[in-house]
């Protein structure tokens, strides 16, 4: 059986995995956002995707 402070360094390390996932995922999120909204705000389209009315 795994000691206390064996296990007390398994969640700090599992928080800290958890942690540096959450600021990756919120960044790409945030980056992916912003950059929609400005090709919303430019009228520009994304590529790959066909012109509407054209």
């Amino acid at each position: 059986m795994m000691s206390l402070a064996g296990l007390a360094l398994y969640l700090v390390f599992l928080g800290l995995f958890l942690y540096a996932l959450y600021w990756v995922v919120n960044r790409a999120v945030l980056h992916a956002l912003r950059t929609h909204h400005d090709e919303v705000r430019t009228g520009a389209t994304p590529s790959g995707s066909p012109r509407p009315g054209g």
